[in-house]
């Protein structure tokens, strides 16, 4: 009933004005002046309390009530006190006094509206007041710095972060000008655009997710983000702004802008590399490449050979006679090119040691020489080799470097491998060209010659030309087996293995048809060799010996990283070295010309090298030694 309770008042002030006019026995006109205002009062009181029931809290109701009847008790009040104080000896001794509700009317109506709006400006309060709480409770733990200010720029509240994020206790900002948390530069601006907004309400700049810097109290600039909100309280018109520190933003745009832009030259760099007709272009290209997309002051390129890692191509475009070879398993060029992951080094100072490569640990400079490499990021190029990139900063290389590195690692490997997959086409369509023309030549003159013999044959029935028939047709069988050789396995060599040369050379000569020569080793060593494919080596080399020679003596001994084979034959002449072994030529009745070619084609895939020079006894000398 307490959200009725000023609606129960009004009909109660109602009643009795209605029991008053009913009792009184004066004129009618005389009795509706007296009991009007109650009467008004009481039907408004009534109205009112309907609509206070259904608009206002039972709090507000209940309180409001209690203002009606403490203006009523004071209506009476008074009415009795100006009755029977001041009229009392007006009134005939014996006549009743009469209580006009007037006043108990005019003074419930009149506490009713105080009490409106004391209560409504109780409410304001409170609302006001939770809402600060709020504002405080949010602000306070929030980590980003609240700021408000004023329409002079002048801060009126900081919370606790804005101290952590400027430097300032918060009870020196408060009275200070916002002004003193920027630069010097933005202070104008600030001043004039907040002056025009105020006087003609127009923006010169959006204040949501604004992007300044901050002046910290120890001079320094950061960039911060700030979003403001304006409200107005009383008189006062005041700026609220959320401020946050977007450093860690900010370097994280930059490294993505600085990413974005490596990757767009990595594309340029790769085009050129993937132009390079050869692989010595492709290492100087890659290097020139390196510098370009990394920060780096020079990059360097070593090719794996056998167990080292020779250097092959420097961005500096200087001799690289300096760069001595390094262990492909050791230093950091050979650890990145043995794990195949980028490696990365932030500082070199303290991993530097005494005796160093320029491959292997970033250069052997003197320690007081400024540009010595601090930072070293050194890129496996697969089987190839590794490129290394140096700068003269310490930390000059990002985790996004290595990124970008391995893509530049794909492009270098991809167009290594083009470049050897179009050399091997290149080679086989040498060797296609090559048989055909074998084909078209050397098996045609013994094709004609058994040709001609069989009609020699059919004509005259003479069978003496059968042996000629048949030298023919062994020479086309040796011809079709040399040539299949060459083709399948001419320069494939399997996996190798430590042999003895002495076990190779005479199995090889048990091999060949031997009768009227001799053999002789003289030394014997061990090499790592495909054990099929070198007694190959030996069976031509004494072939030729023998087709050429007769009767002659082989020597087979040791060099320094290698080996010979010499006879004591009539020699090579020295304006024949050049072509003898090209496929295809001999100078020999009975040869086909491909057994030397084989020979040299072997000895390559080995990766050795073959000379031809004079024996000590003037025949042919074959010397096979490491490149």
């Amino acid at each position: 009933m307490s959200q009725w309770s000023v609606t129960i008042l009004g009909v109660v002030l109602l009643l009795v004005t209605l029991a008053r006019a009913a009792t009184d026995t004066d004129e009618p006109l005389i009795d509706f002046i007296e009991v009007a205002a109650p009467f008004a009062v009481g039907i408004g009181l009534i109205v009112g309390g309907i609509w206070l029931a259904r608009t206002s809290p039972v709090a507000r109701v209940r309180q409001l009530s209690k203002w009606t009847l403490g203006g009523g008790l004071v209506g009476v009040a008074v009415n009795l006190w100006f009755v029977f104080i001041i009229s009392l000896e007006q009134v005939p001794s014996g006549e009743p006094v009469v209580l006009n509700l007037n006043g108990a009317g005019i003074f419930m109506a009149a506490g009713v509206l105080l009490g409106y709006y004391a209560t409504g400006l109780q409410t304001r309060e409170h609302q006001l007041e939770l809402s600060e709480n709020r504002f405080r409770a949010l602000t306070e733990n929030s980590s980003f710095a609240v700021i408000s200010i004023d329409e002079t720029s002048t801060i009126r509240y900081a919370n606790d972060a804005t101290e952590t994020l400027f430097g300032y206790p918060t009870t020196d900002l408060v009275g200070e000008p916002l002004t003193k948390l920027m630069p010097a530069r933005f202070r104008e601006a600030h001043l004039e655009g907040l002056s025009q907004y105020l006087s003609n309400d127009r923006r010169t700049v959006d204040l949501d997710g604004l992007e300044l810097a901050g002046l910290r109290a120890d001079g320094e600039e950061f960039p911060v983000e700030v979003s403001f909100g304006e409200y107005v309280v009383g008189d006062d018109h005041l700026f609220t702004g959320v401020i946050q520190d977007i450093s860690d933003r900010k370097a994280a745009e930059e490294q993505l802008r600085d990413h974005t832009s490596k990757v767009t030259q990595l594309h340029e760099v790769a085009t050129e590399i993937t132009r390079a007709a050869s692989k010595e272009q492709v290492y100087q290209r890659t290097a020139d490449g390196a510098v370009d997309v990394f920060p780096a002051a020079v990059a360097r390129v070593a090719i794996a050979d056998g167990d080292q890692l020779v250097p092959a191509a420097s961005s500096d475009h200087e001799s690289l006679e300096e760069c001595e070879p390094v262990s492909a398993t050791l230093g950091y060029a050979g650890q990145s090119y043995q794990s195949g992951e980028v490696l990365r080094l932030e500082d070199l100072t303290d991993t530097r040691s005494a005796a160093r490569s320029s491959l292997q640990d970033g250069g052997s400079l003197p320690d007081a020489d400024p540009t010595e490499p601090r930072s070293l990021l050194s890129i496996p190029l697969g089987e190839y080799g590794v490129v290394q990139a140096f700068a003269p900063e310490p930390a000059a290389f990002t985790d996004r470097d290595e990124e970008v590195a391995e893509m530049l690692a794909t492009h270098v490997t991809t167009a290594l491998q083009r470049i050897e997959a179009e050399s091997t086409i290149r080679r086989e369509r040498d060797r296609l060209e090559e048989f055909a023309s074998i084909l078209s030549h050397d098996l045609r003159n013994p094709l004609n010659v058994a040709q001609g013999r069989l009609e020699l044959i059919q004509m005259t029935g003479e069978i003496d030309h059968v042996d000629a028939i048949d030298s023919a047709l062994d020479r086309m069988e040796r011809l079709i087996k040399d040539m299949l050789t060459l083709a399948r396995e001419g320069d494939a060599v399997g996996e190798t293995e430590p042999v003895e040369l002495r076990a190779i050379a005479n199995q090889a000569w048990n091999n060949v048809a031997t009768e009227s020569a001799a053999l002789e080793i003289e030394s014997s060593v061990r090499i790592d060799a495909d054990h099929s494919r070198l007694i190959q080596v030996f069976e031509n080399l004494y072939r030729n010996a023998i087709e050429h020679g007769g009767g002659v003596t082989i020597r087979v001994g040791s060099l320094d990283g290698g080996f010979y084979i010499e006879d004591t034959g009539p020699g090579i002449p020295e304006d024949e070295r050049d072509d003898i072994f090209e496929s295809g030529y001999t100078t020999h009745q009975e040869g086909t010309g491909f057994g030397l070619a084989i020979v040299k084609r072997i000895v390559e895939a080995h990766g050795w090298e073959i000379d031809v020079t004079t024996g000590r006894d003037g025949g042919a000398r074959f010397e096979i030694s490491d490149v």
